[in-house]
């Protein structure tokens, strides 16, 4: 069935509004009711999307308009474009209320941030990730923001509200007002101050830090909704089950690395940004485990050597195979996470 263009634009932009994801779009701009439109349509380009209210939806000669109706500011608000709705609730709620349609979880307070941080870890633990997140109607409120929290950069996505404030994202720190539009949409920010006062900027950092895997967590759950996978049932390599147990992982993988997962077929590697899979032969499984947990080619070939009774050379060059053909890198450093990332005040 062919999809309509206008339903595929409107969907593809509250995604990357809810996510903070950026693919295919410059700057987004939402306006609420009775926000002050003229004061920033000088600044639009025409890789900009404005999303506003249905009841006064603004013209411009350059960038898409979208328009809605309804409100998404508290939890069970519903935000419609055109007769689909998107749903807003609470985190810490999700795992109680049922799932009817598209919905977006956001963080409301603290006790929301320790239960994302809770279900984090036992899917590290276990393998069993929080039903909510994984159900493809469901998308997680500035998960991108997560993802690379060091990386500062101008706004590109903003909320207008009816006093001409500009804020960040759906909930983020406020930026100025449009009486100074040029500096609010200048200013480059770090991903997390999305997050807005919801959680306290430093307690974010600090937990990014102590959990370095988190950015992979939030990949290994689109990789589960992606294969369409039982939750626990299907074995995802780094959450409750480890390919190679030679006791010397040294570092995080990279978070969008492609996933070693163990399923009926056999053991194959997912790559949740090429949406590519292929089997994998116990021996390789090994190697490419070996390599995104260790800080150096050095390391992987000392370790695959060791663990399979090899010389190095041939190590090194199954280690070197797997870097160059399979896509997958060896970890970074685990201090990396938010280095240099301050949230302007």
């Amino acid at each position: 069935m062919e999809i309509d263009a206008d339903e595929l634009f409107a969907a593809r932009t509250l995604r990357e509004w809810i996510t903070g994801a950026r693919t295919e779009y410059g700057r987004m701009f939402f306006l609420d009711s009775g926000a002050p439109f003229g004061a920033i349509a000088p600044f639009l380009s025409a890789d900009d999307v404005v999303i506003a209210p249905e009841h006064d939806a603004p013209t411009h000669d350059r960038a898409r308009i979208l328009t809605y109706s309804g409100q998404f500011t508290d939890p069970g608000d519903e935000l419609f474009v055109g007769h689909r709705g998107v749903e807003l609730q609470d985190y810490l709620a999700a795992a109680f209320v049922e799932v009817v349609g598209p919905t977006a979880v956001r963080f409301f307070d603290q006790a929301g941030w320790t239960a994302f941080l809770d279900d984090a870890e036992l899917a590290r633990r276990t393998g069993v990730f929080p039903p909510p997140l994984i159900d493809p109607r469901v998308a997680l409120a500035d998960r991108d923001a997560l993802i690379a929290p060091a990386r500062s950069e101008p706004p590109r996505a903003v909320r207008v509200d009816q006093t001409g404030r500009i804020s960040l994202g759906m909930q983020g720190i406020v930026l100025g007002d449009v009486n100074d539009t040029a500096t609010a949409l200048s200013r480059p920010v770090p991903p997390i101050a999305a997050l807005g006062d919801v959680v306290a900027h430093e307690h974010v950092a600090s937990d990014l830090r102590d959990a370095p895997w988190l950015p992979r967590y939030l990949h290994a759950i689109e990789l589960v909704k992606m294969l369409a996978l039982g939750n626990g049932v299907a074995k995802v390599a780094g959450f409750g089950w480890s390919v190679s147990e030679d006791g010397r992982a040294e570092i995080v993988t990279p978070a969008a690395d492609p996933f070693i997962v163990s399923t009926q077929d056999g053991v194959v590697l997912a790559d949740v940004i090429s949406r590519r899979r292929q089997l994998l032969t116990p021996l390789t499984a090994d190697v490419v485990s070996i390599v995104q947990t260790s800080a150096s080619l050095p390391t992987a070939r000392d370790r695959l050597a060791a663990l399979h009774g090899i010389d190095t050379h041939r190590a090194e060059l199954l280690c070197r195979d797997a870097l160059d053909r399979l896509g997958v890198h060896s970890g970074g450093p685990r201090d990396e996470v938010l280095v240099g990332a301050q949230v302007p005040q």
